[in-house]
């Protein structure tokens, strides 16, 4: 578990940095707030596909949270059942002593499919905000999943709070804890291509393509399907990326460098969906910019309805006045789908343990 921004009192900032380092806190820097990581405890109990016990189907690791189901075919429908844990000293320190008896925290499942364009959230527990353990049922359809899907717990804020001097977050929406993630995995990753999957070619090959010093490359040319391309030219980047473990340096550095090309390509797939949306109905142009919309809407414009803010999202990208703050938010907003500092600091960890 760490603590952001927690104050070591009485030390010098040059033992408060070393102390941090050794502790492995690097992700301390991160958040302006009190943020348990893994504070959360998050229990699969249970697995059934189509409705039977998953018994010896699937590759199964309880103790890295890992489900692989590449081998298996013809099913539909994966049930997860089980629990996630709130323990009250972890509510007393992300939120302050005049809200734990009435604490407006919200608990909540995020499932997220990147290379389905597609982030879900299921709310277990609503303000006030009771510890304690709290039950889920949480389905995966096959036909609506690709490659690999994450599973994680957040807590966050459901109210304004006051920011005078206050180490806690205050703005609603704030993400104050999570827990470990469950990785489900449904197949391999291929170079066949889509929005998120991508083609490997020899940038060198192509007039259009940046030259042989990018890693990655995404084609907005036909706008009505974006492609994303890896490099061929950096053999080792390329075979990094195509790593399909779950535990170990190459997995972790895969993920690190994923997060990085997805970060880029989020970003620039939320400016083409802010032109190609109507000002007048928050109509996008095309289907998958639909789903872009879903993901990204409430994080830019929380204020706002789905059709206020795709209608305000069109307006500001038209706005020369309002492009620098439309691109502060849309890299907050990307931001806060990944957990870089963290996937960082994992593997800036593996590298020193392979060391000793």
């Amino acid at each position: 578990m760490a603590t952001v921004n927690g104050e070591v009192e009485g030390a010098e900032p040059d033992e408060e940095a070393e102390e941090e380092v050794q502790t492995g806190s690097l992700v301390s820097q991160s958040l302006p707030h009190e943020y348990h990581e893994e504070a959360l405890e998050f229990d699969v109990e249970s697995f059934h596909l189509d409705g039977a016990p998953l018994g010896d189907r699937g590759d199964l690791d309880e103790d890295d949270k890992f489900l692989s189901l590449v081998d298996e075919g013809n099913w539909e429908t994966l049930e997860l059942d089980g629990t996630v844990t709130v323990h009250q000293d972890t509510v007393e320190e992300v939120f302050p002593f005049n809200e734990w008896e009435e604490t407006p925290g919200r608990l909540a499942l995020v499932k997220e499919n990147p290379l389905a364009m597609t982030r879900d959230r299921q709310i277990l527990a609503d303000s006030p905000l009771n510890g304690g353990s709290h039950e889920f049922t949480l389905c995966i359809n096959r036909d609506d999943h690709r490659g690999r899907v994450k599973i994680k717990p957040y807590l966050t804020r459901t109210e304004k709070g006051g920011s005078s001097g206050s180490k806690h977050a205050s703005k609603v929406g704030a993400r104050v804890a999570d827990g470990f993630s469950w990785i489900i995995r449904l197949d391999e990753r291929d170079d066949g291509g889509s929005l998120l999957m991508p083609i490997i070619e020899d940038f060198s090959d192509y007039d259009s393509f940046p030259n042989e010093n990018h890693i990655h490359y995404l084609s907005l040319e036909a706008p009505r399907n974006p492609q994303l391309y890896l490099n061929r030219e950096h053999p080792q980047v390329v075979e990094v990326l195509k790593n399909t473990g779950s535990t170990g340096g190459p997995p972790r550095l895969r993920d690190v460098l994923y997060d990085y090309i997805e970060h880029s390509v989020w970003t620039q797939l939320l400016m083409q969906t802010a032109h190609d949306t109507s000002p007048d109905t928050g109509e996008p142009e095309y289907g998958w910019q639909e789903d872009v919309l879903d993901i990204f809407l409430d994080d830019l414009y929380p204020d706002l309805d789905d059709e206020e803010a795709a209608i305000q999202l069109a307006e500001d990208v038209r706005s020369h006045v309002d492009i620098p703050d439309l691109v502060q938010r849309i890299e907050r907003a990307v931001h806060q789908h990944y957990n870089i500092p963290s996937d960082t600091t994992n593997l800036i960890e593996e590298a020193i343990q392979s060391d000793d």
